[in-house]
C-alpha cells in the first residue's frame, strides 16, 4: 500500500511503517504547505492509497467526493504516542476501503496503545471509527 504522511506527524513515522509499506512523507512529495482539500486531490491523482494525518477535523473541512485516496486519522500527533499507535494504525490499513475517512479510536489509555486490537469498525454519517480495546477486554 502506498501512503503519504502528513507534515504534522513526525517525521520518524515513515521509518516506523517502512517494513509494512511504502510511506513518502508530504515534503519528500515537495508538497509541503499544500492545503488539505489540495493535498488530498494531489496524493488520490499520485496513486497513494492512503493519507495518514492527525488533524482530526479533516473529514468537516474537506470533500472527498470522487476520491480513491482514504484518509486515517491517528490520535496524536506526538512522537511517543504515534510510536505507540503504530501497531494500531498497521491494523487500519488492512482494512481501509478505497475512499474512506477512517479515525482510529484507541482510548485514552496511552500505556496500551501499543497492545490494542481492533475490536470494531462503526459507519458513520462522515468517517468511520475504528475501534481498539486491549487484548482480554
Amino acid at each position: 500500500m502506498r501512503v503519504l504522511i502528513d507534515e504534522c506527524l513526525p517525521r520518524q513515522f515513515k521509518g516506523w511503517l517502512a517494513d509494512d509499506h511504502d510511506a513518502v512523507t508530504v515534503h519528500e512529495m515537495g508538497w509541503a504547505s499544500v492545503k488539505n482539500g489540495k493535498l488530498l486531490r494531489a496524493a488520490n491523482d499520485a496513486g497513494f492509497d492512503a493519507f495518514v494525518t492527525a488533524d482530526k477535523n479533516m473529514y468537516y473541512q474537506q470533500n472527498f467526493d470522487g476520491l480513491s485516496v482514504s484518509a486515517v486519522v491517528v490520535p496524536s500527533n506526538r512522537k511517543v504516542l504515534v510510536q505507540k499507535a503504530v501497531p494500531a494504525l498497521l491494523q487500519s490499513l488492512s482494512h481501509v476501503q478505497p475512499g474512506q475517512k477512517v479515525v482510529m479510536d484507541l482510548g485514552s489509555d496511552t500505556d496500551t496503545w501499543e497492545s490494542m486490537q481492533l475490536h470494531a469498525i462503526e459507519l458513520e454519517m462522515q468517517q468511520t471509527t475504528h475501534v481498539f480495546k486491549s487484548p482480554g477486554m
